[in-house]
């Protein structure tokens, strides 16, 4: 009687791929519809959202995410928002703004990064101003107009730069807060101000307008 044999192939699942994915993490800041990476400033005038950044980006959903300050965890997901509520003071931003982000993949593979988040008071111009708005000014071509304005920081430490407009052109004028400017026709003449502190946040007062009057000249 003949034997016959018999043979099977034992087909052996491999192991899970335990090895991390994500080589790296990051945090961006988006405010105003911008998102940056550098500095992770945020104007404390306005809502702000922080986004985790990982690489390969490809992976971003197959993570969980944990916002924490500290060791206290503030939330979890890939966003975290923050109200201007939040950042009304020091202690409130102790309280609710993260510097942690840590990343766990399936496989639990943890990842962190830490962070500063920068809360920035933007400037502000005084909105009185010289010339006074729909002020009439008297002399010719000659006479030089004095413009003065008044601005602020609470951070102590920013510096101020002004733009002063005037008939839609732009003079770049530094840390000063008044200029005299002649050269003025007879007629209606426009004016703004505009502030920009060291981090880029900005203030600006309507446009104005004033009249030069020749009364030397021919009516």
């Amino acid at each position: 009687m003949a034997g016959a044999l018999l043979s099977a192939c034992l087909h052996i699942p491999s192991t899970p791929d335990d090895s991390p994915k994500i080589s790296s993490v990051g945090v961006m800041v988006k405010q105003f519809d911008e998102t940056r990476e550098s500095p992770l400033k945020i104007n404390s005038d306005e809502d702000a959202e922080l986004i985790a950044n990982v690489t390969p980006s490809k992976y971003r959903n197959d993570v969980k995410y944990y916002w924490y300050r500290g060791d206290n965890l503030l939330g979890e997901g890939l966003t975290y928002a923050i109200k201007t509520d939040d950042m009304a003071s020091s202690k409130k931003i102790k309280k609710h703004i993260p510097d942690k982000l840590v990343i766990e993949d399936r496989e639990k593979n943890r990842l962190d990064t830490t962070f500063q988040i920068i809360i920035n008071v933007p400037p502000q111009l005084s909105t009185k101003t010289k010339p006074e708005n729909g002020e009439i000014l008297y002399g010719d071509s000659h006479t030089p107009i004095l413009f003065s304005w008044q601005s602020s920081d609470r951070d102590e430490s920013e510096q101020l730069f002004h733009i002063l407009e005037i008939d839609g052109f732009p003079y770049n004028v530094g840390e000063l807060q008044q200029i005299q400017q002649s050269g003025f026709t007879t007629g209606k003449h426009t004016y703004r101000i505009l502030v920009e502190d060291s981090l880029g946040d900005k203030d600006s007062i309507p446009e104005k307008e004033f009249f030069v009057v020749d009364t030397l000249g021919v009516p």
